[in-house]
């Protein structure tokens, strides 16, 4: 069976690939721990291999400094920024998924 892919924008891929970058929140795309391809999509589709190792929900009002520094961003609002870039509309009270994965060798 082929391993699930997890898509990014391409802006990410350096950060995931120096470590900077180990959390992607999701809206309404389920995804489950396991092998992973991390796909970035460039004019040619970039892939690494990789492994979700863990699966959180919790609404966008939760999220953290924490989970905004895991997931590449300098802070809260910059993570909260982007998630309105990728998800217009996106509210407080909106349940998202935090994803954490590390690329694999």
């Amino acid at each position: 069976m082929n391993p699930q892919s997890l898509y990014f924008h391409p802006d990410y891929l350096d950060a995931v690939r120096a470590g900077r970058k180990t959390t992607t929140v999701r809206f309404r795309d389920p995804v489950e721990a396991g092998p992973v391809r991390l796909v970035f999509e460039l004019d040619e589709e970039v892939s690494l291999p990789g492994v979700i190792t863990q699966v959180t929900e919790k609404t966008v009002g939760r999220l953290s400094e924490v989970d905004a520094r895991a997931d590449g961003f300098r802070d809260l609002a910059e993570l909260h920024d982007r998630l309105r870039y990728h998800y217009p509309g996106i509210g407080p009270a909106d349940t998202i998924t935090v994803v954490h994965f590390r690329p694999v060798q």
